[in-house]
């Protein structure tokens, strides 16, 4: 008998307790739909044949310790209270304030100037600290998705949709790469659908998009059909069957026109542009953890060089320029900090390390390299102990999938590391990175 929930069905607490659902793979049937713009906010209730549960966090929360081998809520205790701690942390100070700010624009309730206002700075200063986690962390508790992940990327997704347009979003570099991680897994996308984030290709924002669900009601109005329009219609559809149609027409059934080498040499030079830029900027931030921190190595995943392995070398070479101090923005610096980065694109995932000299008695970046390409029969295209580069080429009958693959090799790049004792293993120190009470703003 599936269990039945009983809450708003586009609510984004909803959506928390059906991707832990979806991943845990049970029946749930969501109940109660209701246009009525006032029940957001009610409290769900899921209905099972042992009893009742209410309250969303409670639901989502049952539903991820149901099936324990998928460790949505941890693999021990220690990630049981992590998971708990960040969950706290996402109805608090991030929800609170984001709802103050987003809400007014779905037209829930009016806005308060002075509430919006103090809600931006409130939701900069928790994306702060989310921004900060993910620099060294792939996800937001161990090494897959959790139930953490889960209910930040939920609460997140109106924010992306509507007010987080590009400059607000240009700081948290590191809490966009997560989420663009979370959207993309299946459990999310068929709960979710594609997120538009606003100002990116195809997505709107603002009070238009809040407000498109009601541009249909509009264009329903039966008084359109008037006489004289009617009369005057067949002319124009004769001009524009004359002129226009047919252009239009033929554009749909053309293929799109193939670039010329000369368009897609330009293409690539642009995007190159793009390369370099993320990697002088990461190589700042790594620069700056590595010293807070005392990390010797470093293991991210980059966005812009799209599984090419001329560009995940260029990546590389930008992180590890010398930085300039007198620059208005700082890039690079990072080059005494060795390094694996990953890119996965279309067909390929492309993987480049990195070993500075004073590293290499204890480590070799090909050796690095080859051990991790091993796990899915990857290839070394060149290298030697500074700097090496592989790709994992797409596999359809094996199951290889460049995205699919690219945190499993993140995790063993760390593994390996861990193994030779050259990355710090948060069982065996006591200098593991925490968030204390300063770091959650209040």
């Amino acid at each position: 008998m599936p269990m039945k929930l009983y809450a708003h069905p586009e609510n984004y607490r909803t959506k928390n307790i059906l991707i832990c659902a979806t991943f845990a793979q049970l029946d749930v049937e969501t109940a109660g739909k209701t246009d009525d713009k006032q029940s957001i906010g009610k409290i769900p209730v899921l209905e099972t044949d042992q009893g009742c549960i209410f309250a969303s966090n409670a639901i989502a929360r049952y539903l991820s310790r149901i099936r324990r081998d998928l460790g949505l809520y941890g693999q021990n205790l220690i990630e049981n209270g992590m998971v708990d701690s960040w969950i706290e942390f996402c109805t608090q100070e991030l929800e609170i304030p984001l709802c103050a700010w987003v809400y007014p624009i779905m037209g829930i309730f009016e806005e308060v100037p002075e509430a919006t206002k103090q809600a931006k700075e409130d939701v900069k200063r928790a994306l702060h600290v989310l921004n900060n986690h993910l620099l060294q962390n792939t996800y937001m508790v161990g090494n897959q998705i959790t139930l953490a992940d889960i209910c930040l990327a939920c609460s997140l997704v109106d924010g992306m949709r509507l007010v987080f347009d590009e400059d607000f979003r240009k700081p948290f570099a590191n809490v966009m790469r997560w989420f663009n991680t979370c959207m993309a897994q299946p459990e999310f996308t068929k709960i979710w659908g594609k997120v538009q984030i606003l100002g990116e290709k195809g997505g709107s924002g603002g009070k238009a998009a809040a407000k498109k669900e009601a541009a249909p009601k509009k264009e329903t109005a039966p008084k359109k059909e008037s006489a004289p329009k009617k009369e005057a219609a067949p002319k124009q559809e004769g001009k524009k069957k004359d002129k226009g149609a047919p252009k239009a027409e033929a554009k749909k059934d053309e293929a799109p026109a193939e670039k010329t080498p000369e368009q897609l040499a330009e293409d690539r030079k642009k995007q190159l542009k793009k390369v370099i830029k993320e990697g002088g900027k990461r190589g700042v931030e790594i620069e700056g953890a590595a010293d807070m921190g005392g990390l010797q190595y470093f293991c991210t995943s980059m966005d812009e060089c799209q599984g090419d392995l001329e560009f995940i070398e260029a990546s590389m070479t930008a992180m590890n320029a010398e930085s300039d101090p007198t620059e208005e923005e700082r890039k690079g610096g990072s080059g005494k900090i060795g390094k694996m980065i990953f890119s996965a694109g279309d067909d390929k995932l492309a993987i480049a390390a990195y070993v500075p000299k004073d590293l290499q008695k204890d480590n070799d970046a090909s050796i690095w390299l080859k051990h991790v390409l091993g796990m899915f029969s990857g290839e070394v295209v060149k290298g030697d102990k500074g700097l090496a580069i592989g790709k994992v080429v797409k596999n359809d009958d094996k199951g290889v999938f460049p995205l699919k693959v690219k945190e499993p090799g993140i995790m063993e790049a760390i593994s390996y590391l861990k193994k030779k004792g050259l990355f710090p293993d948060k069982e065996d120190s006591d200098d593991d990175y925490v968030f204390g009470d300063d770091d959650f703003p209040s």
